[in-house]
């Protein structure tokens, strides 16, 4: 399908999946155009998914009554970024609170790179088969991001039974430990461990080792 082709589909009305339903709620009229544009300038499938949960952040920040301009950037890298910690992330989510904006809500409407692809191939026939091979790095930035995201979304729900009939908590810290353990040879690791070490040891006649 062509750049037009594409374009012309996208103003013919918004498709059923979640990035449709997202554009068409958050009056993002563009943003078909703008993911088939980034994506024939060479963006990864990850970028745009990126691009989008900006564009859902800039259009939530422009239905608040706040007159205090903020970098979208920088709030969905406080919200979602691998290097914001725990505290960093629930100030954010009380100045968006504070200003109109329902953090759990728009944590819903993000959308993930998984979900931009689906998109992609099938609502906007864009080839998405070209993407480089995934490295050690690429994969430990993906695992830490899911593993972050995990912790506040259980920290989030514990704090919302805060208070309710029967529960009660201080404050909560939540910590993901991720394991990865492989049927063939048994191994089984923390997945920091297993990443440091290039995998199991399905592919060596060697002893499993320390797993620890």
């Amino acid at each position: 399908m062509s750049g037009g082709d594409r374009a012309g589909a996208s103003r013919a009305g918004a498709c059923s999946c979640k990035v449709g339903r997202t554009a068409e709620k958050y009056g993002l009229d563009d943003l078909d155009e703008l993911l088939c544009q980034r994506r024939a300038d060479g963006a990864s499938l990850r970028r745009l998914e990126t691009v989008v949960n900006e564009a859902v952040l800039r259009a939530a920040l422009e239905g608040t009554d706040t007159d205090v301009f903020r970098d979208a950037a920088a709030i969905y890298r406080n919200l979602t970024g691998e290097d914001a910690s725990a505290g960093v992330r629930t100030e954010t989510e009380a100045w968006l609170s504070r200003v109109g904006v329902d953090p759990a809500e728009l944590d819903g409407d993000f959308v993930s790179y998984q979900t931009v692809r689906t998109h992609l191939r099938e609502c906007l026939g864009v080839d998405t088969t070209r993407e480089r091979s995934l490295s050690v790095g690429d994969a430990e930035g993906t695992i830490e991001w899911a593993r972050s995201r995990s912790e506040g979304i259980v920290g989030r729900t514990i704090e919302r039974l805060d208070g309710t009939e029967g529960f009660h908590c201080g404050a909560v810290d939540v910590t993901t430990v991720v394991r990865v353990s492989c049927a063939d040879c048994g191994g089984s690791y923390p997945v920091e461990r297993f990443l440091d070490r290039g995998g199991c040891d399905c592919a060596t006649d060697a002893p499993t080792g320390d797993r620890q």
